[in-house]
């Protein structure tokens, strides 16, 4: 099956989620990121990443491009996390480039509905799998892959700038039906 290659349109409900916070005291609402989400964005890198991250010209490009779409997370209006997701023309895979959650969400379920969300738009542009790369060391966002139904496909050695081998992870977009 070919992929899709229309993009969603950031403004259109239909590309948009809500999830319960683990604590059901909250809704997480998920959306496409636009370019003025750049700096929310940016600042969710920062403060996640030491090492590894994106620089700001990069997300900009990336954003501007649209050849890697970002969601973006909520908490009552508040950034919680974000996203990369990444498209190939002609591939059944779309691959995360990114995710991260804000420091002052995690643990409430953020990360697992932006997986979701990714999942469900890996879908509905006609993907039926998605992939990651994991630091081998990063047991804590393992176990939230693992849960959220990616399973280890391989490892690709000295991945990492310092060294570390990253793990790949996979997992099925299955198209529901009633999909466009």
């Amino acid at each position: 099956m070919t992929p899709r290659t229309e993009l969603p349109r950031p403004h259109d409900d239909a590309w948009r989620w809500r999830f319960d916070c683990r604590d059901a005291l909250a809704v997480i609402e998920v959306r496409l990121a636009v370019r003025d989400d750049l700096d929310v964005i940016d600042g969710i890198e920062i403060d996640s990443f030491t090492a590894d991250r994106f620089a700001r010209r990069n997300l900009r490009r990336m954003l501007a491009a649209r050849k890697t779409l970002f969601l973006l997370a909520r908490i009552g209006g508040e950034p919680a996390g974000y996203l990369a997701l990444a498209f190939r023309r002609g591939s059944a895979i779309s691959r995360i480039y990114s995710i991260a959650v804000a420091p002052d969400h995690r643990g409430v379920g953020v990360a697992q509905a932006l997986l979701a969300a990714a999942t469900d738009l890996t879908a509905r542009r006609g993907c039926g799998k998605i992939q990651l790369e994991v630091r081998k060391s990063n047991t804590k966002a393992i176990t939230v892959y693992q849960r959220a139904g990616f399973h280890l496909r391989g490892t690709r050695e000295a991945y990492y700038e310092d060294g570390e081998a990253a793990l790949l992870f996979e997992a099925d977009a299955p198209h529901r039906s009633g999909e466009r």
